[in-house]
């Protein structure tokens, strides 16, 4: 059931954090981090893509530059079920493929 639109490949919402709010801005991890009331070490995993936007920082996000929160937070939504999707129909690909390479087998016989 198709609800809505979706990205063919949804981004990860810390590199758009990252040039549409803090570059611009000029601010380092440690200004960013210090201005939000977050850790450094948290907010530098987020920017980089390495960890998930946390409820926390989207919230900060929106107090302190008003970015919208859940629009953040709809970004990382997208871009966790992107990533599941793609894990998922490897995994199925696999699966067909091994289907395909096993010899068929007729009434307890293998196929010739």
């Amino acid at each position: 059931m198709d609800t809505g639109y979706s990205l063919a490949k949804p981004f990860h919402p810390g590199g758009f954090v990252r040039r549409k709010i803090f570059e611009p801005r000029n601010l380092t991890i440690m200004g960013a981090a210090a201005a939000l009331g977050v850790t450094r070490q948290g907010l530098s995993d987020f920017m980089a893509e390495r960890a998930s936007l946390t409820v926390e920082i989207a919230f900060q996000i929106e107090k302190a530059f008003g970015f919208n929160a859940e629009a953040l937070m709809e970004m990382q939504t997208r871009f966790d079920l992107a990533v599941l999707r793609q894990r998922d129909r490897a995994v199925q690909m696999q699966l067909v493929s091994k289907q395909r390479s096993q010899p068929r087998r007729v009434a307890g016989r293998s196929a010739a």
